[in-house]
């Protein structure tokens, strides 16, 4: 299993985007994280295109194992032989490790990722 965050991936857009602009990235996707996990667990016909917003923004933010996850998820959704039912536990365990990053690093005073 990947880590749950690339720090480094992370450092970088924050090289680039700045603090600020990193911080509210990562609060916005922290939001959208659960909105989109909602959808999956549900299994509403908008879940394809919530693990797609997942994937592209996991990755770029630094949460590579989720943006693995999402991606598998979508391939068995878009198959016909795919296994959803064990794609949709293993995005969701990903999704739950990332929010459990995510609430640990606020707790620690250490904004929302560091």
């Amino acid at each position: 299993m990947k880590p749950v965050l690339d720090h480094k991936k992370l450092q970088g857009l924050r090289a680039v985007l700045g603090q600020e602009k990193c911080d509210a990235a990562l609060n916005r996707f922290r939001d959208e994280l659960g909105t989109c996990l909602s959808a999956i667990e549900a299994g509403t016909p908008e879940r394809a295109e919530s693990a797609h917003r997942l994937a592209g923004v996991a990755g770029l933010l630094g949460f590579d194992d989720l943006e693995d996850h999402s991606r598998q998820f979508l391939a068995a959704v878009h198959q016909s032989d795919g296994d959803i039912a064990s794609s949709t536990d293993a995005l969701v365990q990903a999704a739950h490790r990332v929010e459990a990053e995510l609430a640990q690093r606020a707790l620690s005073n250490r904004g929302p990722v560091s």
